[in-house]
């Protein structure tokens, strides 16, 4: 929008960026969009449906994923909020049989506080998606502290 492009200008981004800004938005939106329809438009863990709650989380972060990666559907968890942050950063991940797996650096008062337990899972456990969690498991799990 005209707004955005005045506010993008306002921080010294050149066209080029503002239309790479705006081409990365558009692909989010596809991302996340894509993500949702996989799992049928519900938590990945919890099976919660209010998509207005669910954050799409790459399971390969953005940073490290190559172009194709970034936009897969197959690479994202639709999660509620906690458990968004958690797998962001590593304190939470999945096992190939769709277990959850908890870092020992997570207390149980952390865990209790969130709402993670030792009996989550996946609610699908899909080949799609195993190279992307086989990366987060090995490069973005904390196992220990």
């Amino acid at each position: 929008t005209p707004d955005d492009q005045r506010l993008a200008r306002d921080y010294g981004l050149d066209d080029t960026q503002i239309r790479q800004m705006m081409l990365s938005r558009r692909g989010q939106g596809r991302f996340r969009n894509e993500t949702l329809r996989f799992w049928g438009g519900r938590c990945a863990v919890s099976g919660l449906q209010e998509t207005s709650f669910l954050v799409a989380s790459h399971i390969k972060p953005w940073k490290d994923a190559t172009p194709n990666e970034r936009l897969d559907g197959f690479n994202g968890l639709p999660l509620t909020p906690n458990l968004d942050r958690a797998f962001d950063r590593g304190y939470v991940s999945f096992a190939e049989d769709g277990s959850i797996m908890i870092s020992s650096t997570l207390s149980l008062e952390s865990m209790q506080a969130l709402g993670i337990r030792p009996d989550m899972a996946l609610r699908i456990c899909d080949e799609r998606i195993g190279t992307y969690m086989a990366y987060h498991r090995d490069h973005i799990f904390v196992q220990e502290g």
